[in-house]
């Protein structure tokens, strides 16, 4: 038996007010996860209302048994649609199915999925439109073995441009190199040394709406214990 961790972090633009980011979790009808990560059009309560609108068409369609290729589809035709292709979003899928024991990732946004495999650390990048001004936008759709070990992580681009106006950025080696060899425990404290790190680049007040999100598949648990733990402002 297998155990899956999740973990994620936010922070609104400013280190004020509200994200514009929508995280959200939902479990499969035949068995497993879906992590969801919408990033709306600029920030604040305009920007929460365009990803609440596209995190919850998608928990809607997963709930229903869509799969992540169909329910991306959708949640874009919905958008183009309500918006007339005025407004864009970003939209990230991860999941672990255990009906057919794959992790399947699915993406329509700027930002890479990372990836940790076999000892080794790579990018599911290039190739993915954002959702909401085109008709025909398709997501890219990668499925990869549910192996013991395995982790996916993404975010929005708040994270991606950290400390660029500062004439810096992140230091994508060192922190895949953490990356590789951080247990399927740690990834609630990895992701949230991650989330320090681009605070301190961005001197405690980002530009731009900062998301991560992560999960990890741990081998050899046999206990059918749920956990979640969660931490939010109000």
């Amino acid at each position: 038996m297998q155990r899956v961790e999740v973990a994620w972090s936010k922070m609104p633009k400013g280190a004020l007010g509200q994200s514009g980011d929508s995280i959200e979790l939902v479990e499969r009808p035949l068995g497993g996860l879906t992590l969801i990560l919408a990033d709306g059009q600029g920030s604040g309560p305009a920007a929460r209302r365009i990803s609440r609108m596209v995190a919850m068409k998608a928990v809607q369609l997963i709930s229903d048994g869509s799969r992540d290729g169909a329910v991306a589809r959708a949640v874009q035709d919905m958008l183009y649609t309500a918006r007339e292709g005025r407004v864009t979003a970003t939209l990230a899928l991860l999941t672990v199915d255990f009906h057919t024991r794959t992790l399947v990732v699915s993406r329509n946004a700027p930002a890479p999925v990372i990836v940790r495999q076999d000892s080794r650390v790579f990018r599911l990048e290039g190739g993915a439109e954002v959702i909401g001004t085109y008709r025909k936008t398709r997501p890219a759709v990668t499925e990869l073995p549910a192996d013991p070990g395995s982790l996916l992580l993404t975010y929005s681009d708040g994270l991606m441009n950290a400390g660029r106006r500062y004439g810096t950025t992140i230091d994508w080696p060192i922190w895949d190199e953490r990356l590789c060899l951080a247990a399927a425990s740690q990834l609630q404290e990895f992701v949230q040394d991650l989330m320090e790190h681009a605070l301190d680049l961005e001197r405690g007040r980002p530009s731009d709406d900062v998301s991560i999100m992560a999960l990890a598949l741990q081998g050899d648990d046999d206990s059918a214990l749920r956990q979640l733990h969660a931490s939010i402002p109000y």
